[in-house]
């Protein structure tokens, strides 16, 4: 069983054991993150039951929306839906599942899983560094295959990278990554700047009231400047995170997916631009093959890890 826990939206499939599944769903469902741990927990279990009635559940695997630490408790928080601190999924899931043992890692690193896996083996690369993009900001590395979490779990927490000064962070912190080109950011940029500017956007106003990313993607795509000008800084300044990375580790590749990854030139454009003027040698920067199911697939891989007590070292 695969579950993606994220801060907007939660997915959850069950796929039949290797060789037999070969990536495929047995049967697949999502719905809207609620607004604590507790009620999304609840939300989970209740439809994982359902999907699972006909199933023997030999392993789960867990991609998490936030941090997962790997040396102390609250081992799971989230900086988006409070509450998951006082909970211990793996227990839930065992009462539910009759002992079925669990993976957690957190959503970077079952996004680069999920894409590593998907890879043909002849194209795949070793050393990887995955940044996802999505309601928050956050990544993973892959050293010769295998996830690389630091002393605490917290390596490639790519959202808290210092990018310019201001901007408060969900964290706490200020000019944060996060804070500038995360979804619920990106919105929040173009809603504060808007009112003088001349923008398809001030429909989406007036009709729902309120802005999201992917408002601001779909007014570039429809030549509207303003929406590609608030684009292309988050962009710019994702494509100096890679950079940094790329100065840092010099991976093979660096991936980069979420539901931001999404969006079209304004977003990939001044990232890759921006990406090259700051590195000192071309690190390839690849959108997810997997798209926004990156994680979820991940999920499942740590599913299979967790039946066969092979979990990645």
């Amino acid at each position: 069983m695969a579950v993606d826990i994220g801060g907007t939206k939660t997915a959850l499939a069950i796929a039949a054991p290797p060789p037999e599944a070969n990536g495929a769903y047995l049967a697949r469902r999502r719905f809207p993150t609620p607004a604590t741990g507790r009620e999304t927990l609840d939300t989970l279990l209740a439809i994982t039951r359902e999907l699972a009635a006909d199933h023997a559940v030999a392993g789960i695997g867990v991609s998490f929306g936030g941090q997962v630490r790997t040396d102390r408790p609250p081992h799971l928080k989230s900086l988006v839906v409070p509450g998951w601190e006082i909970l211990d999924l793996r227990a839930e899931f065992a009462r539910a599942f009759g002992g079925a043992p669990t993976l957690i890692a957190n959503d970077g690193e079952a996004a680069a899983h999920g894409e590593y896996v998907s890879m043909p083996a002849g194209a795949r690369r070793d050393t990887l560094a995955y940044i996802t993009v999505s309601t928050g900001v956050g990544g993973a590395f892959l050293l010769n295959g295998r996830p690389h979490r630091g002393r605490h779990g917290l390596a490639a927490e790519v959202g808290h990278i210092p990018v310019r000064p201001g901007g408060r962070c969900p964290c706490g912190g200020t000019g944060h990554l996060e804070a500038y080109a995360s979804g619920p950011a990106i919105a929040q940029a173009a809603e504060a700047r808007l009112t003088n500017a001349r923008s398809s956007l001030h429909d989406v106003i007036r009709e729902r009231g309120s802005l999201t990313a992917k408002d601001i993607d779909q007014a570039a795509r429809h030549g509207d400047a303003f929406a590609t000008m608030i684009l292309g800084e988050a962009g710019t300044l994702v494509g100096r995170a890679a950079a940094l990375i790329g100065l840092l580790l010099d991976p093979d590749a660096i991936i980069i997916g979420g539901g931001v990854a999404q969006a079209g030139d304004a977003f990939w454009h001044p990232l890759h631009t921006a990406a090259r003027l700051d590195a000192l040698h071309p690190t390839e920067i690849l959108p997810a093959r997997l798209g926004p199911d990156s994680a979820l697939r991940g999920a499942l891989e740590l599913a299979r890890m967790a039946a066969t007590e092979l979990p990645p070292k």
